[in-house]
């Protein structure tokens, strides 16, 4: 994570007011389950009729396209090199109301290019999201200058966090950082991966405790995901958990953190 607390560029060229829709996933720490979290919320509104438009931020996803199986010759990189527009590359999930924009596993392509090219990246972005009730950008852990300036363009940024006194830590490091860049007010957190909903408060009010004695605003509590066996076997079987478990305590808690967004 960079040290600067300035942004490459400022307030971008949107209003709050055009910030309806629009949501980023980030972690402070590796192995949080930002992309899977990501992926099943978006499952889940959209299994409540909403219109959704998941993108790739950071080229993983679990390589979202090869965990859903998808035909998909079209990845962002495209874009990225002025080959394709955004609509060109939008790849329909199993209906035509749950749609992905992917990257190649991997493959950093926010960071790379230069920055007038996110700004138009941004904006296309932003255009394309009115014809969805919901898009989620994930961005996962490699928080620089250029992927986090698309925080502006959101209504919501989602941090995700799991037990372990070293992904505490980097949380708490991002949440000092987002406070820095002045986007406290739109940050909420997502405990992942806890033992009970017991196991997963007692995580969020660490963390704000520690929030506290430094002086930072510390996000609302989103939800909490149960840890659950199920999972592992649904992404060995490259499917989504409400697909396969839908009664599982983990579908009910990606549920009900759903209906948060509707």
């Amino acid at each position: 994570m960079s040290d600067s607390s300035k942004l490459i560029y400022n307030n971008l060229f949107l209003n709050s007011a055009n910030r309806k829709n629009i949501s980023v996933f980030i972690s402070g720490a590796e192995q949080v389950g930002t992309s899977w979290s990501a992926l099943s919320i978006a499952h889940a509104l959209n299994m409540l009729n909403k219109k959704v438009l998941l993108v790739d931020g950071r080229g993983s996803l679990s390589n979202i396209s090869s965990y859903l199986c998808l035909q998909n010759n079209n990845y962002l990189e495209d874009y990225f090199n002025g080959k394709k527009t955004l609509n060109q590359l939008i790849v329909a999930y199993k209906n035509k109301d749950f749609n992905l924009l992917s990257a190649i596993s991997g493959n950093k392509y926010i960071t790379q290019p230069p920055i007038g090219r996110i700004q138009l990246f941004a904006q296309d972005l932003n255009i394309i999201s009115k014809n969805y009730d919901n898009t989620f950008i994930d961005l996962g852990t490699d928080l620089l200058e250029k992927n986090v300036s698309l925080c502006q363009i959101a209504k919501n940024i989602i941090i995700l966090c799991s037990d372990g006194n070293d992904g505490l830590v980097k949380t708490l490091d991002t949440i000092k950082y987002l406070n820095q860049l002045g986007f406290s007010d739109n940050c909420k957190i997502i405990i992942n991966k806890a033992n009970s909903f017991e196991g997963g408060y007692k995580i969020y009010e660490k963390l704000g405790k520690a929030a506290e004695r430094n002086g930072l605003k510390f996000p609302d509590l989103l939800g909490i995901i149960r840890l659950d066996a199920r999972i592992r076997d649904t992404i060995k079987n490259k499917d989504l958990l409400l697909s396969r478990y839908p009664e599982s305590e983990a579908a009910q808690d990606i549920s009900e953190i759903a209906k948060g967004f509707v």
